[in-house]
């Protein structure tokens, strides 16, 4: 069997406009950048606000200092910062003096903040005080209406294929309808919708939309992107897993594998299936004495395969990973992305009677 390989392509994609109404009120492309921890950095925040999606550098276990590194990085290419933000877990959050959040909102002057997993009511007020638009994740219906009444921007419905650490109860195509149901009986019918989870190109977004969500987010797709800060070696494990379906893993497990008992989404996450995850059938069962046993084993492991990828160590990606076969710009990603979602909408459109 053939196996793809990591290769960078230029490929010329028309430029293709698709008007919701995200993109009427964001002035912006229907796409947002997942702002993952390790992989989002101020580079790929910086071309997909060039390229006119929403960049968000990501910072779930970092540290303020990194962001605030990233973010010099991002500001330092020359384009406007009306498409520019960055990420929080909210757990991480918490644990700051009171007032941190305000000081980093003063200091960095972003128009996006992303809040992640968890009650961002209590910040709600500082971020759109200070003129940026809210965005904040949920798994079901009632995360969506509670968010709504916090009075946030855009409500993130992520399902339950979704890369990295993820809501688990329901896929985007159940929860965004009910998700958008829930809205407009409760009275949000004005409140934007964004999709996450499983959208790796132009077809998961014509559907997503179709659905009801306002825009998507992608994460897995600009994690393989050239300015992602993923390693070439975790690039590769996207490019080569033929179908997310069976080549990831959702769970706790790799995780607790790493030395992370309680990690500050409070959430399963969601990688490429490899040597590590493969040992989790060990661990399961196993005393204390036999898990350290299997944490040596799995560190060995990424040590001597060279960093974390396809063989050892945390991958994150979504289940529709497989739809990544190429490592490109994140210009070109958005390009390709949005010139297919038009011709997918267009073909749908001849479908109706």
């Amino acid at each position: 069997m053939a196996t793809r390989r990591l290769m960078t392509v230029a490929f010329a994609a028309p430029v293709c406009g698709l008007s919701t109404r995200f993109t009427k009120r964001m002035s912006a492309s229907p796409i947002v950048l997942a702002p993952m921890g390790g992989c989002a950095g101020g580079r790929l925040a910086a071309a997909v606000s060039v390229a006119g999606g929403i960049g968000l550098i990501g910072s779930g276990g970092e540290s303020l200092d990194y962001l605030r590194k990233e973010w010099g990085i991002a500001t330092s290419h020359p384009h406007s910062r009306e498409r520019l933000g960055f990420g929080l877990n909210i757990g991480q959050l918490d644990d700051y003096p009171a007032g941190t959040l305000e000081l980093l909102l003063a200091e960095l002057g972003a128009h996006h903040v992303y809040l992640s997993f968890g009650n961002c009511a209590p910040y709600a007020a500082a971020v759109l005080q200070a003129g940026a638009a809210l965005y904040s994740n949920c798994g079901d219906s009632a995360g969506a209406v509670a968010h709504a009444r916090a009075g946030v921007t855009c409500i993130v419905a992520q399902g339950s294929d979704a890369g990295g650490h993820t809501h688990a109860g329901a896929s985007i195509f159940a929860l965004v309808p009910q998700a958008r149901a829930a809205l407009d009986a409760a009275g949000f019918a004005e409140t934007l919708l964004v999709a996450a989870g499983g959208v790796c190109d132009g077809r998961g977004l014509a559907a997503a939309l179709v659905l009801g969500a306002d825009a998507v987010v992608l994460g897995t797709a600009f994690a393989a992107a050239e300015e992602s800060s993923y390693t070439d070696m975790q690039k590769q494990a996207l490019v080569e897993t033929a179908c997310g379906a069976a080549g990831t893993t959702i769970g706790t497990y790799i995780d607790a594998v790493r030395g992370i008992d309680n990690h500050s989404s409070g959430l399963p996450g969601r990688c490429i299936s490899n040597e590590s995850t493969r040992l989790e059938g060990e661990w399961i069962h196993a005393d204390a004495a036999t898990r350290k046993s299997i944490m040596a084993k799995h560190s060995a492991g990424v040590v001597a395969a060279g960093g974390e990828g396809l063989q050892w160590g945390a991958t994150w990606a979504s289940a529709a990973c497989g739809l990544v076969t190429h490592v490109k710009p994140a210009a070109e990603i958005i390009d390709l992305v949005l010139a297919d979602a038009a011709r997918v909408l267009k073909t749908s459109a001849s479908l109706t009677l």
